[in-house]
């Protein structure tokens, strides 16, 4: 077992089978957050198998040989925890929050939900109901469905654009010896970490988790994706809606290039708020949209900048106006205060994310998991306030290039709608 220190509340011991835990001690609250953490997710995947992977994050609440079903939500429930699951392009997160004096229960059960789940052949079929359902969800929500439908296109061929919960066809053909092959395959030490945060004592958490961990076996993990590829394209989805939706995408910065302190800023000035430029012009005064936003999604090795807005069939065309004209105007009106305040947002942001011992457990995982390390705040926020004006509109000149466009319309529109305004 090797501990590494980072300063007296953030430390980092890899036990012997190679599982990473990291910590974070906060003696001034009561509650304990913690994860385990996968580098699992539906980029890993090949296309027939496409959902597999969340497909498991639901089946782990599906009972092991200790605990059912009702037996894992009646014990989180009984002490007023939460215990929850996600499954993202690149990992599979199962946590659970628990005051500080619930720590060996939290710790017993996660452990026993990762490493023993047992998958019944009547829960697994009739979770591939669940699933579907989710799916149709998914499309019957015109916002959540053109940003699923962005990443497809925006990434070719590629798994990262595939969606996370699969298809139908896909889910429904799911076998049991498949989904525990990919479970073994993929759920091994190489790419599990552990990440805590809140009223704990790292030596001992260290020695439950490898109490409970310390039998997985050591085992290749999954390899490492190819890197994508985006395009430029456009696409059209005619639905019965009140409005149409528009998503829009650029090709952004991965999660650890250094120009990704550049882009946060740019997106926060374009669209990352009530103040930015799309919310100002495209809502406050011309009333084109309720909702229009710009947003930023960055994976290991690829990155996405994109715009969303909905509006009336009858205004698509003034309103990709629009949203072009301030993406074309945005490197040459960038002004200090326009920096200034960006930066303050951002770091009002970071700074109020730490009031809270899951969110911190999060910042753990995600600097884990990107960068090997923790990230100390001031390294973010010194990130931002390194970047000067002129870095900035050179990086917008670069990110809103015309030729890197891939568009997306979802609602009343015909094939033969005209969404030139970005592909000029």
């Amino acid at each position: 077992m090797t501990t590494l220190f980072d300063d007296d509340r953030y430390r980092k011991t890899t036990l012997g089978n190679g599982v990473r835990v990291v910590t974070e001690s906060l003696p001034h609250v009561h509650s304990i957050s913690m994860g385990i953490w996968i580098r699992a997710g539906s980029r890993f995947e090949d296309a027939g198998r496409n959902g597999i992977s969340h497909f498991i994050e639901h089946m782990l609440f599906k009972g092991t040989e200790r605990r059912s079903a009702y037996s894992i939500a009646r014990e989180v429930d009984s002490v007023g925890g939460v215990l929850n699951a996600f499954t993202s392009k690149e990992m599979t997160s199962i946590y659970c929050k628990v005051t500080d004096e619930n720590l060996d229960l939290a710790a017993d059960l996660l452990t026993d939900i990762f490493l023993n789940a047992s998958f019944p052949e009547e829960e697994i079929e009739r979770e591939k109901q669940v699933v579907c359902q989710e799916i149709l969800q998914l499309e019957d929500c015109p916002e959540d469905l053109i940003h699923e439908t962005l990443g497809m296109r925006f990434w070719l061929d590629d798994p990262l654009g595939w969606p996370i919960m699969g298809t139908i066809p896909t889910v429904v053909g799911l076998e049991r010896d498949s989904v525990t092959a990919f479970k073994r395959e993929a759920y091994s030490p190489a790419a599990t970490f552990v990440a805590a945060a809140g009223r704990l004592e790292h030596d001992r958490f260290v020695e439950l988790i490898d109490r409970h961990m310390c039998g997985l076996p050591p085992a290749a993990p999954i390899q490492a994706p190819v890197p994508p590829t985006s395009g430029r394209s456009t696409y059209i989805m005619n639905r019965d809606l009140e409005q149409v939706h528009v998503c829009i995408g650029v090709p952004g910065p991965t999660a650890v290039e250094e120009r990704r302190h550049a882009t946060y800023l740019l997106n926060t000035i374009l669209g990352g708020g009530m103040s930015s430029r799309l919310f100002q012009e495209i809502r406050e005064k011309r009333g084109l949209a309720y909702s229009v936003y710009s947003f930023l999604s960055s994976f290991s090795d690829a990155g996405i900048m994109g715009i969303y807005a909905a509006c009336e069939p009858s205004r698509l065309k003034e309103l990709l106006t629009v949203l072009r004209s301030e993406v074309d105007s945005l490197a040459g009106s960038l002004t200090e205060e326009d920096v200034r305040t960006a930066k303050n947002q951002l770091k009002g942001h970071v700074m109020l994310s730490l009031e809270s011992s899951d969110a911190r457990m999060n910042r753990l995982a995600k600097g884990e998991f990107y960068f090997g390390r923790y990230v100390p705040i001031d390294e973010v926020i010194q990130g931002f306030e390194s970047v000067t004006v002129d870095e900035l509109k050179a990086e917008a000149s670069v990110l809103f290039d015309s030729s890197a466009f891939t568009v997306v319309a979802l609602g009343p529109v015909s094939e033969d709608t005209d969404l030139s305004a970005f592909q000029s």
